[in-house]
């Protein structure tokens, strides 16, 4: 497999549907926590002033069951990636706080190079830099609000949120020759059995015979939803059920040519892996289910298909920002298993697997 990375952002029709953020930054805690917030700010490593300033009560709004702190924007900046990072975690704990709970993940590179050929002014992306910090084996970013007190006008505030969807993917495809061992390719991609075969043999056989072309676009292998979806957003209308796909209606729609919009809901998704498929350990093959499980529960809190060689196609949030995406495994973990309370446990189909062993029986 030949693999090179794109960068995928979502397109200015979507971001047209969504209002921009204010530029006022917002930290929202239970109300209960009020009364221990200054300590908690204080093993963060604020100043006894700088906790003093954020909790003044012109900076600070009382709302039902929660309270919102409006850190001012100098101080805010002035945040060491340390002390972010400590403030940003236990903010993360509360969807209130969308960018901390969702931020921006940069993964395997630097923040220079995730945003290089975009839109961004330098300066912008210097001021990412600034505000980003740890989480895990990942850079963060959580401030998109202070990014807009940036924005020059209207046009290049929609330029920054855009940026902000950024993710890179890999872009693969298959390098095939007169050496490729036709029968075996065939055989991998068709997940080991009769299944598929008929639409995979001529087009493989085929580019192995060609001196012309020596390669084959991984997409062209999958099967016919992963290949309608791969490099897309979901469309507004993927809506009309009332809940956007996530990564286990990705996952397990993955060998349907149409989507069973049952798998929507999370106990019927359950039941269907408890029913059709079969733990599996690693080497994992083409089209094994990978389930992201908490230790402590068994809950699986993400699931993606294994491809080949630990590449993996994923949907990374049920949100509508969201691609259908490939990634390597590692990368994945580095999203999902940051906190170190998780595992992967793969999953095959009972049928596949059933007609692999008569397969290996008769040979």
């Amino acid at each position: 497999m030949k693999c090179a990375y794109v960068y995928l952002e979502a397109p200015a029709s979507l971001i047209e549907e969504f209002p921009l953020p204010s530029p006022i930054s917002r930290w929202t805690f239970p109300a209960s926590a009020l009364n221990s917030l200054p300590a908690f700010f204080a093993k963060a490593g604020l100043s006894e002033s700088l906790i003093a300033k954020i909790l003044d009560p012109k900076h600070l709004v009382k709302e039902g069951a929660f309270v919102h702190l409006l850190p001012p924007l100098a101080e805010l900046e002035g945040l060491t990636p340390e002390t972010r990072a400590v403030i940003y975690t236990e903010l993360a704990k509360y969807p209130e706080n969308e960018y901390q709970a969702d931020p921006v993940l940069i993964i395997g590179t630097t923040v220079d190079e995730w945003y290089k050929g975009s839109r961004l002014r330098p300066e912008i992306v210097s001021k990412i830099k600034q505000l980003s910090y740890t989480r895990g084996e990942a850079t963060a970013f959580s401030d998109i609000p202070v990014l807009l007190n940036y924005a020059q006008s209207d046009s290049e505030a929609r330029v920054i949120f855009k940026a902000c969807t950024r993710t890179r993917n890999l872009m693969i495809r298959l390098k095939l020759d007169k050496s490729s061992n036709a029968e075996e390719i065939i055989k991998y991609w068709s997940f080991g059995t009769g299944l598929r075969r008929k639409d995979l043999e001529p087009l493989v056989r085929s580019i192995i015979e060609l001196d012309s072309v020596d390669d084959l676009g991984i997409v062209h292998v999958l099967p016919a939803l992963a290949r309608k979806l791969l490099y897309t957003y979901p469309g507004l209308d993927m809506a009309k059920h009332g809940v956007m796909p996530d990564c286990h209606w990705t996952s397990l729609n993955f060998f349907n040519y149409e989507p069973h919009e049952y798998l929507l809901d999370a106990r019927l998704a359950t039941s269907q892996v408890l029913e059709q498929f079969d733990p599996v350990e690693p080497p994992y093959q083409f089209a094994d289910v990978l389930f992201f499980l908490d230790n402590t529960t068994g809950d699986a809190f993400h699931s993606c298909v294994h491809l080949a060689d630990n590449i993996v196609y994923t949907k990374n949030g049920r949100n509508i920002l969201s691609p259908w995406v490939l990634m390597r495994l590692e990368d994945v973990k580095k999203i999902y298993l940051y906190k170190g309370d998780g595992r992967v446990q793969g999953f095959r189909r009972k049928d596949i697997a059933a007609e692999k062993k008569a397969a290996e029986e008769v040979r």
